[in-house]
């Protein structure tokens, strides 16, 4: 078994890859269905609403920290791995997938059906915690007033006006950005693009992360940064955010640079990636 890199605080950790949600097998598919209908009936702090409560409503916000912010990276991150932990602790060996959105442009069918097996399809809504919609109508923001109407999470891909980003975008962004804040900024920008084009909860920021494919897209944006990582190895990251905690995940910034010290990685090499 391959294991990640070893740190000075712990030994080196076995190491799994995140899959290609594209490329799971229905075995898989529905292992990971599994596993987020189980996080999905936890009604305490291992539960998937209070982990998607964590980024927006209810508040306080715990992301305040990263959106617009250098940490914007190493917070998700952060994030991922403290959220997939409690997916796997509920029994079943899943890793979070990655959805391509510039190469799947629309949303990918492990996400996209209404059930699977007779049974609603856990990737395709789940619902929203009963504190962050009433704290939502209460919000001065028509949109997260009118999204706190419904219980559970619901979408509208692909409307007029918005766009996903496609791989000249993302490969320019990789290739010309050395230093860290220039790309963290653009990433960040294709980021929001995805969010909108998504539309529904997934668009509106104090309710995004109660949409499954959140997971799924923000896994995305984590892969890109290992992407540019590899790419730019001499690329520094900035000294004053190194120490600066990951609230509430109680990891610094410089624990989660390198994602193989946490136990993760890509199921594709940067050569099969630079090969499109």
């Amino acid at each position: 078994m391959a294991t990640g890199a070893p740190t000075a605080q712990r030994q080196a950790v076995p190491l799994r890859q995140r899959p290609n949600v594209d490329e799971m097998t229905a075995a898989q598919v529905k292992e990971l269905r599994a596993g987020f209908a189980a996080m999905q009936q936890i009604s305490d702090d291992r539960g998937y609403e209070y982990f998607a409560g964590q980024h927006g409503l209810p508040l306080p916000p715990e992301c305040r920290i990263a959106h617009g912010h250098p940490a914007f990276l190493p917070w998700h991150r952060a994030y991922l791995l403290r959220f997939e932990q409690a997916l796997r602790d509920t029994g079943h060996d899943v890793m979070l997938p990655w959805w391509d959105w510039t190469k799947t442009r629309k949303v990918p069918s492990a996400f996209a059906e209404e059930t699977a097996h007779g049974s609603a399809n856990p990737l395709y809504s789940a619902q929203i915690a009963e504190l962050a919609r009433v704290q939502g109508q209460r919000s001065g923001e028509g949109e997260t007033r009118r999204l706190a109407e419904f219980t559970g999470t619901v979408r509208q891909p692909g409307r007029p006006g918005t766009r996903l980003p496609t791989q000249a975008d993302i490969s320019y962004t990789i290739k010309e950005h050395r230093q860290y804040n220039q790309f963290r900024s653009e990433l960040e920008d294709y980021h929001g693009n995805v969010h909108v084009w998504v539309g529904g909860h997934m668009g509106n920021l104090p309710f995004a992360a109660f949409d499954p494919i959140f997971w799924a897209h923000h896994c995305m944006i984590d892969r890109l940064w290992r992407i540019w990582q590899l790419e730019h190895p001499e690329a520094s990251f900035p000294a004053s955010l190194r120490s600066k905690t990951m609230t509430p995940f109680n990891l610094t910034a410089a624990a989660v640079l390198d994602p193989t010290a946490l136990g993760y990685d890509y199921a594709l090499s940067l050569t099969q990636v630079r090969a499109g």
